[in-house]
């Protein structure tokens, strides 16, 4: 080509629409190839920072995946913040669509159930309902199936719904300073995260989840704590997800009401394959403005290995003005 031409003098095609980031104007193939050298285009998807309301999120594809399979949806509205997060499984077909298809029907089902007057509780419902719906329609046949995790929150003064479906994670993080970080927290667990999570085939025997959350109702009012428990029959095997071959989709939901400021932290198994517990997190996610510390968890990962793409929403939350709630919290 000679500067400022628009097509190749070879093969006609648009300069524009064909252009390798490592050898230049050169035929690129429809799942993002260059057909020359065989280089992976850069995706907008491969990395992605949202902000709103005050709550900001991070999704990145990490160091080893092809794609970003995960989604994420941020939204702030009438004096709540609706965050949704979910992870693609990779053993299915399309799991990016899947993922970025129930995250923003569930945000939208969300905002448009709480408009109408229901409970974050029922709202949540409706919306993992949409959303299961929403993916299980984007199979074509029983082998075509695409499937994903989902986890949700409602964020208000005075209270934090979350719902979810799968392995992605909440966790309630109270503010805490750089002193109250453990001396392990930035430990990485050898081997990380599982590069993928599969769907339990119909004859894997359930067996007892290999990681045990801090039960929300037994927690002190400022304890930071793990707010969901995995669908896993077995670590890395899902037991419950979002798709046609997923059967009946049933959402765990639970709302709390803590009694100080901290964050509500949404995330994929990215970040907590190599930094799950939650008095680890606190520091990360609470020392800096929401942008920051999301991006902060982010890298914490990535310098961890970043196996699996990773995508995290910190969102702010306070209680409301006057004596605190005596309830912190309970099973919806």
């Amino acid at each position: 080509m000679r500067p400022g031409e628009s097509f190749c003098e070879c093969c006609g095609q648009p300069l524009e629409a064909a252009r390798c980031v490592r050898c230049g104007p050169a035929p690129v193939d429809p799942e993002g190839y260059c057909e020359r050298c065989g280089l992976r285009q850069p995706a907008e998807s491969d990395h992605v920072e949202v902000e709103a309301g005050g709550a900001a999120g991070v999704s990145d594809r990490g160091l080893r995946h092809a794609r970003n399979e995960d989604a994420m949806a941020l939204v702030a509205a009438d004096g709540l913040t609706i965050g949704v997060v979910c992870d693609g499984v990779s053993s299915s077909p399309r799991p990016e669509t899947a993922s970025s298809t129930a995250a923003g029907t569930g945000a939208a089902t969300l905002l448009a159930e709480l408009r109408s007057g229901a409970d974050p509780a029922s709202a949540t419902r409706a919306a993992v309902a949409r959303a299961a719906a929403a993916v299980a329609a984007l199979a074509s046949s029983p082998e075509d199936a695409p499937a994903c995790t989902y986890v949700s929150a409602v964020v208000e003064p005075g209270a934090i719904t979350v719902g979810w479906v799968g392995d992605s994670r909440a966790y309630w993080l109270r503010a805490e300073s750089p002193a109250d970080r453990p001396a392990d927290a930035s430990a990485v667990p050898a081997g990380g995260p599982a590069a993928s999570t599969a769907p339990v085939p119909e004859s894997a025997p359930t067996v007892p989840m290999p990681v045990v959350p801090v039960p929300v109702a037994s927690a002190p009012a400022d304890d930071s704590a793990l707010l969901t428990e995995d669908d896993t029959a077995a670590p890395g095997v899902l037991s419950a997800w979002l798709g046609a071959d997923a059967g009946e989709v049933e959402a765990h939901v639970r709302t709390l009401a803590p009694e100080g400021p901290g964050v509500l932290l949404v995330c994929s198994d990215g970040l907590w394959g190599y930094l799950e517990e939650a008095r680890a997190l606190a520091p990360l996610a609470t020392g800096d403005a929401p942008p920051e510390a999301a991006r902060a968890l982010v890298r914490h990962a990535l310098a961890a290995g970043g196996r699996d793409n990773i995508t995290v929403l910190v969102v702010p939350y306070g209680p409301p003005p006057g004596p605190a709630p005596a309830d912190l919290g309970r099973n919806a």
